[in-house]
């Protein structure tokens, strides 16, 4: 059976090719060609599904990314349970939309670094 540690620039094969979609999406994201809550459901649906990642297959520094971001993408979604026309919640939710932006901006830039293409 042949080997599926092969690596390519200190990162291994299946590494980068199981983080090609969450590379994808941030981009998506971080470009404005979708919006946070539409982010969130996609990303929430292929980790959900991800068995690599949920496995601990990941190596560690990009595992650790993933993990980061999936707090702050929960985090964001928690908010939905406050009501959106309630003046004080709607701010809260833009801010964490914001928020949501930077962290996934901050995580492309990492993820980018780990696993180019």
């Amino acid at each position: 059976m042949a080997s599926t540690y092969f690596m390519i620039n200190d990162i291994k094969l299946l590494d980068k090719i199981h983080l090609q979609k969450y590379l994808y999406l941030l981009s998506m994201l971080c470009s404005a060609k979708i919006e946070v809550p539409e982010f969130e459901e996609l990303f929430m649906q292929i980790k959900a599904s991800d068995e690599y990642w949920s496995s601990g297959m990941f190596d560690e520094k990009i595992a650790k990314v993933l993990d980061a971001l999936f707090l702050d993408v929960r985090d964001y979604s928690l908010d939905y349970l406050y009501d959106r026309n309630d003046f004080i919640n709607v701010n809260l939710i833009s801010f964490n939309e914001a928020e949501v932006r930077i962290k996934a901006q901050e995580a492309l830039n990492k993820l980018t670094i780990l696993g180019p293409l």
